[in-house]
């Protein structure tokens, strides 16, 4: 019965997903990978902080299947969300020893993904993926681990680490657990070994292209150093959060009072996923460690319902508790349910890439073959314009966010580049350039002084009116 309720669960979502939510497409997802297969490799002519694997998962999705690349990363997306249902059933199943704990964690996973999840294929949710995947090896067995296990559990905590670098903590986190939970260094240093397989190819990899100063600047120096902006958590977020995580104190007081402390490295490796969430809070950073909320969820309430049929006989402290419950129940039911309302752009759209057809199709009539694009400020969403125009960078490609173009690099490349190689066209969105982003101030003064303005584009949601601008010939 559970299974079958899982599958109608899996539809519903896979429909939903499809034909009703609209989540972003990001530019780490679908334009970037569209430059990487036109020979723009990362961290030479494509300047990018964040961890490269799901660039270059989405460049290898893209040249195995020709549609639209804002289409695939959707599809991808929801093939994601439903393989992490599966899994969040399978390990609250075994976990609990019983198919409803699986099927609620499930429900729960399926509730709180629209209200997260409002990026396609997003770092923090394939970061989950992979150490979803780890605790399902390590939990495989009641007993101590195989070595086996303990290595294919490192492998991918270490391919977590290549889709964004806060999976090193989980990593670490799960080393000394094995240390100490099984006390034997054996075990620990297979796990070390199988945890650094993945990155350490990768290393050898920019190594011999040449891309190691550029990868440890952009991956970790630029993020360490504080340049970024943060965003400060918010009262909504904060909401959210408490909300959709009430149930993870209880199971770790369960576990604690029972048998089964072993499940105890659950909440550990929630814990350490919640680092995603840092510096810059944001609903989509939650996706990091949600599927490890829903499984703990999802086990509290199949051992918690079963009371509900005896609530004549409750005292007065237990009353008040399912009081309380009710409460927090409506408010859960509010905001998975407000997720579902429509964007402007309607349903099923995607967010970030569907809203630039039109100007897209505009400048389509008018490029020429060869010519090339630049969008001022090239931000999450605007490099959707050089897959939708088929027009690259003429160069370097970097970000227009204004913590890109405080290092001196960038404006000094940049700035080289366009002096010999400018773009054919630029895009510049007024509503979206802030008085302080002196580096693109700079690449303002070359529009001004070396470009003719074509046309204004229509109202863009979420962006303003687009001036759109192209390359004056040289004067005798």
């Amino acid at each position: 019965m559970a299974r079958r309720l899982l599958i109608l669960l899996l539809f519903a979502q896979v429909l939903s997903h499809l034909f009703w939510l609209s989540p972003a497409a990001h530019s780490g997802q679908v334009a970037i990978p569209w430059m990487m297969n036109r020979g723009n490799p990362l961290f030479d002519t494509i300047w990018e902080q964040h961890a490269p694997g799901s660039s270059l998962l989405g460049a290898a999705a893209q040249r195995l299947v020709n549609i639209d690349p804002a289409l695939l990363v959707k599809l991808l997306n929801t093939l994601l969300i439903a393989a992490l249902t599966v899994m969040i059933y399978w390990l609250a199943q075994r976990l609990a020893g019983a198919s409803s704990a699986g099927l609620l964690a499930a429900l729960v996973w399926a509730w709180w993904t629209p209200v997260y999840g409002n990026v396609l294929f997003y770092f923090d949710t394939l970061l989950a993926f992979c150490l979803l995947a780890a605790l399902l090896i390590y939990f495989r067995r009641p007993e101590r681990p195989a070595p086996r296990q303990v290595l294919l559990m490192g492998l991918l905590m270490g391919a977590a680490t290549l889709f964004k670098q806060h999976a090193w903590l989980a990593v670490a986190l799960a080393g000394c657990w094995l240390l100490l939970s099984e006390r034997r260094r054996q075990t620990t240093l297979v796990f070390a070994a199988g945890a650094l397989a993945l990155p350490l190819l990768q290393w050898l990899t920019l190594l011999a292209q040449g891309l190691w100063e550029s990868y440890i600047y952009w991956n970790w120096t630029f993020n360490l150093s504080g340049t970024m902006d943060g965003v400060p958590l918010d009262g909504d977020l904060l909401r959210k959060l408490l909300l959709s995580n009430m149930l993870v104190f209880p199971f770790v007081l369960l576990s604690l009072r029972g048998a089964a402390k072993r499940q105890l490295l659950l909440p550990l490796i929630w814990l350490a996923t919640l680092v995603v969430l840092y510096p810059r809070f944001g609903e989509i950073h939650a996706m990091g460690h949600l599927p490890f909320t829903a499984v703990m969820s999802g086990i509290v309430l199949a051992r918690a319902l079963p009371e509900l049929s005896r609530w004549r006989s409750w005292d007065a402290p237990r009353l008040a508790l399912a009081g309380l419950s009710i409460g927090i129940g409506i408010g859960w039911l509010w905001t998975g349910a407000a997720s579902y309302l429509h964007i402007p752009l309607g349903p099923g759209a995607i967010l970030g890439y569907d809203e630039f057809e039109a100007l897209a199709a505009e400048l389509n009539q008018r490029k020429d073959a060869g010519d090339t694009l630049f969008a001022l400020p090239e931000t999450d969403s605007t490099p959707q314009l050089h897959p939708l125009t088929g027009m690259p960078a003429p160069g370097l490609w970097v970000k227009g966010w204004r913590w890109y173009f405080r290092p001196e690099r960038v404006r000094q490349r940049l700035a080289a580049e366009w002096a010999d190689d400018p773009p054919t066209w630029i895009v510049v969105f007024p509503a979206l350039i802030r008085a302080d982003n002196y580096g693109i101030q700079d690449l303002l003064a070359v529009v001004d002084a070396r470009y003719e303005r074509q046309f204004i584009a229509d109202e863009i949601f979420g962006h303003g009116r687009p001036e759109v601008y192209r390359l004056a010939p040289l004067s005798e």
